[in-house]
């Protein structure tokens, strides 16, 4: 008790006694601040390191290790099938946002791969605020017609799998223990070891990349980046549903005048560069009062430095209508380039982004976009050159339409449906 008081007086005198509090009540009570330790991250990764020096137990979970599947809460022994299709088990994090890129993209593998004649469940590896998987079902149920798949938030109901499928470098340490699977695959939307400082998390993400899995990747990048771990990899191109993403006019022409300005922003998420958008923006807002700045991707916490609309959070089909009525678009990615670019080419606007191999991949620049060093003023001359040239808007956004318009997310997923049955044999054929 003495030493939970000294902790709590140490933490107050660095962090302030409101930030002591409410520290004390999320040790206390973690299940309730579930929602925000989700949404923070806290929990899955790594720890502040100032909170960490107060307290180093609180790391202690955050670090994996080689350990059987009972130490993971599994048992020994699989849960009986309900029916005899062949299983794929998706190891999947808790998600907020069903219509969230990098989750909706797992989903929609999973369901395509359902329809070729597969059973698809997706377990919820780090679950900490379901009791049941009812509420996280009813979304996937919501997002999909006719849904196949079916969530599972307890290891113990987990039957044998053909296929057992890492989607995060957390996961593939849950896959890694699974001892219930004929073959294991990594499905890699980014090189997440660089989320984080060089340490335990990066070393331990990189480690995981040669656990022999067979490799799925979002890209020629992050394929090449698998296969420097001395893992085989298939890598899928990025689409955007034509249904949803198309130009408000049907010849894909640019409107006379930039008048909107739309940037992807995600304080939550360090790798889109969130800080470097809104003080270029704060240029922009200066250089150009008359053009109207809208932010989407998460609430903010904050109204920005200068006058804005803030979207927070939408499904696709509203990121869609907002794009048909923006004149230009900025998206940044520190990481594995994101699919705001690819769905704002679709919709024929034109795109800024920052340069490097990893955006590079798909976004050429001067061609179907610009790419810029990570400067505020590179980007305030990117969009003022965007601003007072209507034909190279145009070139952009024709550029960028052809880019995309070969590609379909059903192309891409055959693909990969092929490459995992040719890895992991006696998959049922294609019922489609």
């Amino acid at each position: 008790m003495l030493q939970n008081f000294r902790l709590f007086s140490a933490y107050a005198k660095q962090f302030g006694w409101s930030n002591a509090a409410f520290f004390a009540l999320f040790k206390l009570f973690p299940r309730k601040f579930a929602l925000l330790a989700q949404k923070l991250g806290a929990g899955k990764t790594s720890v502040s390191p100032l909170v960490a020096a107060l307290d180093y137990r609180t790391s202690f979970d955050t670090v994996f290790d080689y350990a059987p599947w009972t130490q993971f809460g599994g048992s020994a022994s699989p849960a009986r099938s309900k029916s005899g299709e062949p299983a794929y088990v998706w190891f999947v994090p808790d998600w907020l946002n069903v219509w969230g890129g990098g989750h909706f993209t797992l989903f929609r593998f999973a369901q395509h791969f359902a329809k070729k004649g597969t059973k698809n469940i997706i377990y919820i590896y780090d679950n900490r605020r379901h009791s049941n998987p009812k509420a996280l079902q009813a979304e996937l149920d919501g997002a999909f017609k006719s849904c196949l798949l079916e969530v599972v938030t307890n290891p113990k109901d987990l039957p044998a799998a053909h296929v057992a499928i890492a989607t995060t470098w957390q996961s593939a340490y849950h896959v890694r223990a699974f001892a219930h699977a004929k073959h294991k695959f990594y499905f890699m939307q980014d090189y997440e070891s660089q989320f984080y400082a060089h340490g335990t998390a990066s070393m331990q993400a990189n480690a995981t990349y040669a656990f022999g899995f067979h490799g799925i990747t979002g890209g020629g990048w992050l394929r090449s980046r698998y296969e420097a771990h001395g893992g085989t990899a298939q890598n899928y191109r990025f689409a955007a549903d034509k249904d949803i993403f198309y130009p408000a006019e049907p010849s894909a022409a640019v409107r006379e005048q930039v008048k909107r300005i739309f940037f992807y922003g995600r304080p939550s998420t360090e790798r889109r560069c969130f800080e470097l958008g809104i003080v270029a923006l704060k240029k922009i807002a200066d250089a150009f009062p008359d053009v109207e700045i809208i932010i989407g991707g998460l609430d903010l916490a904050q109204s920005p430095p200068f006058k804005a609309t803030l979207l927070g959070n939408m499904t696709l089909a509203q990121t869609g209508d907002l794009y048909r009525t923006c004149d230009v678009g900025i998206a940044f990615s520190g990481t594995n380039l994101s699919y705001l670019p690819v769905e704002l080419m679709q919709s024929g606007v034109p795109v800024i982004s920052n340069n490097g191999a990893h955006v590079e991949w798909f976004c050429e620049n001067e061609q179907n976009a610009l790419l810029v060093d990570p400067t505020p003023q590179a980007v305030l001359d990117a969009f003022t050159r965007l601003h007072n040239d209507k034909a190279l808007r145009q070139h952009l956004a024709t550029n960028g339409r052809s880019t995309t318009a070969p590609t379909t997310w059903e192309g891409e997923m055959d693909k990969i449906f092929h490459y995992v049955q040719t890895n992991a044999p006696s998959v049922s054929s294609d019922k489609s």
